[in-house]
């Protein structure tokens, strides 16, 4: 046997051992852990029913099942006394593990446009008195109303005759979703408060309603962008004229120098273009008057 040969055999005696020795390792130590990671069960917290951004974790929208341990997420809640009265920060359908990552101790608050109020306006809330006096729950975010103050009259209150609605919420400070209807298993929610988008004025205003007769508010327009610009615009524009009226007679001012501006610099056009006719008219008879010189 050739030194080749021998050192081919020896190869493949060392392959053998590897082999054999992986083999085992498999079948002792990684079969045995895969199966009891597959075949092992654990307790976790799983959603019964629909749960939208905000609400709170009950034990009418929640239950303990045991499941398989293997590959489930490491921050999976394993018991109610975890979850249970948290808020969950987005929405959960039936069937749903309930990770950690996906509930807060705070509430949580689904009104996007409150994340961006315009410089100058506020948000405040009036509430809703009565069910007419909150359009019988149809009001809408995005739609424009008029609030009226009732005493012992109807009065309509100039600074709050076009009024943005930023969102509409029930008693429990949850968003009410007046754009569709309950289903038969839901139960209707009802209209507490209102929202909406005002200047300190109409907030003080607001304010002085709450605790002094009753707010009813009437919708004006909805899903009509243009219109609700143009009435939002009017509404500031009557705002000024009762609180900052020397604001108005300034921009007036400004107009009326500007228009003059602007004729004058029309007027200086006209005299120029005049000038300078006048000017190529005279370059023009001037050769015949040279010509008559020389004649």
């Amino acid at each position: 046997m050739t030194r080749s040969e021998v050192m081919k055999l020896n190869n493949r005696f060392i392959f053998g051992i590897l082999s054999l020795v992986l083999a085992a390792v498999i079948a002792f130590v990684a079969l045995p852990t895969i199966a009891r990671q597959t075949n092992g069960k654990t307790e976790i917290v799983r959603i019964t029913q629909p749960v939208l951004k905000g609400e709170k974790i009950t034990s009418d929208n929640a239950e303990v099942v045991e499941v398989g341990g293997y590959n489930l997420p490491s921050n999976v809640a394993h018991s109610m006394e975890d979850v249970e009265g948290l808020y969950v920060t987005a929405d959960l359908a039936a069937g749903d593990y309930i990770l950690t990552s996906k509930v807060s101790t705070v509430p949580v608050s689904s009104d996007v446009a409150l994340n961006d109020i315009p410089s100058g306006k506020v948000a405040i809330s009036l509430t809703v008195k009565t069910l007419a006096s909150g359009l019988s729950d149809k009001l809408q975010p995005g739609d424009i109303i008029r609030i009226y103050h009732f005493l012992e009259t109807a009065e309509e209150v100039p600074e709050l005759r076009f009024v943005k609605v930023l969102s509409v919420t029930d008693s429990d400070g949850i968003n009410v979703d007046n754009t569709k209807e309950p289903t038969e298993d839901e139960e209707p929610q009802q209209s507490a408060t209102i929202t909406v988008l005002a200047s300190p004025e109409q907030a003080r205003i607001i304010t002085e309603m709450e605790n002094d007769g009753v707010a009813h508010v009437a919708l004006i327009s909805r899903n009509n962008d243009q219109l609700a610009e143009e009435l939002l615009a009017e509404q500031d524009r009557t705002l000024q004229e009762i609180y900052f009226p020397e604001t108005l007679v300034e921009e007036n001012a400004e107009s009326q120098d500007g228009g003059e501006a602007a004729e004058g610099a029309a007027d200086g056009e006209a005299t120029g273009e005049a000038g300078s006719e006048n000017t190529e008219g005279g370059a023009e008879t001037a050769p015949a008057d040279d010509g008559q010189d020389a004649a």
